[in-house]
This record gives structure tokens, sequence and C-alpha cells, in this order.
């Protein structure tokens, strides 16, 4: 009987002594399941699994953005300096936080445990594998040094000062874009491609410059074109453009036409009208169409006047929109 006994009492032992350990072991494993030297790791806890798994996966973001966030801001404001103006640098600012968001495609859950004690009982661990985001991020920045090497190169090539401008804008979101990449790569530890060969100090210098010398003139014809040419004269200057009284001090023109025209839509509660504008941006020196923007909305209302200012108002906040992207700070064509 004790020959029996023995060899049962040890393997209850033994099992007792696993099962009390439960969701200890879990960090144990992490080491064999996701070497560092290959994943990036992030634990996340909660009062569910479904919290637990959503915690590790911000914190595995966080990760990134932090650093990445904080990098690129250093390198913006090392190169603003105190030269740009409170338009400008709160542009940059937005630009940043833009380009130091990470949607981190091949993030997953590695493991879940729970615990018997504590308030959060759950946990999770949210991996990333360095070599597949890396791979995936190496090829968006030679995509995106592809697109300011061409704005680089037009900026060479251009004498006008709105077009300089222009060029200077997407240059400058092109080299933010490009440093957060490469400092994404960085908390990978993958490799990454040399940075481009350009002076962001010096683009920012000319940048600042231009912005407080450029000045914009607006000539609109049609319907409307009053208080379409108001309200576009607010959304430029409100983001960054200066604006000229006269067409001949100006920099550049911003020249087109307003139509108006009711719809029939059979709609007994409602008059519906559409808006079209047709606008180009003609800078002075040159003589070169800088922009062709186009614009059509429709609105409804009880009443048909009604209706038609809010489609002019309309169609000014939409051609005020892609101007500012046209020529103002925004990121090169093919790059978000």
């Amino acid at each position: 009987m004790r020959t029996t006994f023995a060899p049962i009492l040890v393997l209850l032992l033994f099992v007792i002594n696993g099962c009390a350990s439960g969701g200890k072991e879990a960090p144990a494993l992490e080491a064999d399941l996701f070497p560092e030297s290959r994943f990036l790791t992030a634990e996340g806890t909660g009062e569910t699994e479904l919290e637990a798994r959503r915690e590790a996966l911000a914190a595995l973001s966080g990760i990134f953005e932090s650093k990445v966030h904080a990098e690129t801001t250093s390198r913006a404001r090392s190169a603003i300096g105190t030269g740009g103006d409170e338009v400008f640098e709160k542009q940059v600012e937005s630009r940043v936080a833009v380009v130091s968001t990470v949607q981190l495609t091949g993030a997953k859950i590695g493991r879940v445990w729970r615990l018997e004690t504590g308030a959060a009982p759950y946990h999770a661990l949210a991996v990333l594998d360095r070599n597949q985001a890396g791979r995936k991020w190496a090829a968006e920045l030679a995509t995106v040094q592809a697109l300011v090497a061409a704005e680089l190169k037009t900026l060479e090539q251009t004498s006008g000062r709105v077009q300089r401008l222009a060029a200077l804008n997407k240059v400058l979101a092109g080299l933010l874009r490009e440093q957060a990449l490469e400092s994404r790569l960085r908390v990978l530890n993958y490799p990454a491609r040399a940075m481009l060969d350009a002076d962001m100090d010096k683009i920012a210098t000319e940048l600042i410059q231009l912005r407080s010398e450029v000045r914009l003139f607006i000539e609109l014809y049609g319907d409307g074109h009053a208080s379409a040419t108001a309200r576009i004269a607010d959304k430029l200057t409100t983001n960054g453009f200066l604006l000229s009284a006269e067409r001949h001090s100006a920099d550049a023109v911003i020249t087109g036409s307003i139509k108006t025209r009711p719809l029939e839509l059979n709609n007994p509660r409602a008059k519906f009208v559409r808006a079209t504008a047709t606008v180009k941006v003609i800078e002075t020196d040159t003589g070169a169409t800088l922009a062709n923007v186009i614009a059509d909305v429709r609105k409804a209302h009880v009443d048909p006047n009604e209706a038609q200012r809010n489609a002019i108002r309309q169609v000014a906040d939409t051609l005020a929109e892609r101007l500012t992207a046209a020529i103002g700070f925004s990121a090169p064509a093919g790059m978000q």
C-alpha cells in the first residue's frame, strides 16, 4: 500500500504546485515565445479580457508615439527656431501630430492570462514583429524620400516666389514625415535608409521669410462673388496667407467665377441650388498657372434665396480648403 500511495502523493503535489503558480508562469514563457530580438512587446491589464487586450495594444502604440513625437517635435523646433509666426508653428505642430500617429498594422495579442488576485486580473501581451513592421515602414520611407526628392528638384528649378513657397511647404512637410518614419525604425532597431541630403534649417528659414512677404489677390466674378471673396479671404488669412488690396502689388492672383442654378428635384418641401466654381492661381511675375481648382456643391432650403446663399458659402469654403492644399503647408501628392 505504501509503494502505491507514495507515487500518487508526489504526483498530486506536483499538480497542485503547478496550478497554484497559475498566471505567474506567463512572464517566464514570453522570452521563449516572443524573443526581444524579434518582437516588440507591451503588456496591458484590465477587469475583463477585452479591456486587457485594448490596453496592451494601446501601450504598444504608445511606445512609438511618445518617442516619435518627441524626436520629430525636437527636430521641427530646431529648424524653425523663433522666426515662425504663431499660425505656422501651430501648423507644424499639427503636422507633427499627424506623422507621429502610428497605425500598428501587424500588431496582435500574443498571450492572455488571468491572475486570481488584483483589481485587474486579466493580462494581455501585445506583440509586433520587428522585421515585418520594419519592412513596411522602410518601404514607406523610400516612397516619402522619392516624393520629397522630386519636390527638391522642382525647388531648384523654381524662381517664382509663390511657386517656391508651395514647394518649400511640401518639402518641409515631407521631411517631417521622413523624420517620423526614421524614428519608428529606430524604435524597432531596424536598419533605415540614409536621410535625404536636405538642410531642414535652410528650408524652414526661406519658407518663413516667404510667408511674411508673399501676397495674394482674390478676383472672383459671377453669382455671390463678393461674399465668396470675403469668405475665402478670411479662411486663407486664418491659414497664414497674406492678402493684397491691389492686384498690381500681389505675387499671385486667385481668379475665377462662380455660377449658381436652381435644381428641379420634385421635392415640394425644399428648393435646391447648385453652385459651381472654377478658379486659377496665377503667379504675377512668371505668368505661370500654379493651380486649377474646381468646386461643386448642392444645398437645399425652404427659401430659394437662402439655398443659394448656403451654396455660395459652401463652395467658397471648399475653394479655400483646396487652395490651401495646393500652395499651403501640406504633404506632397501621394503622401499622407
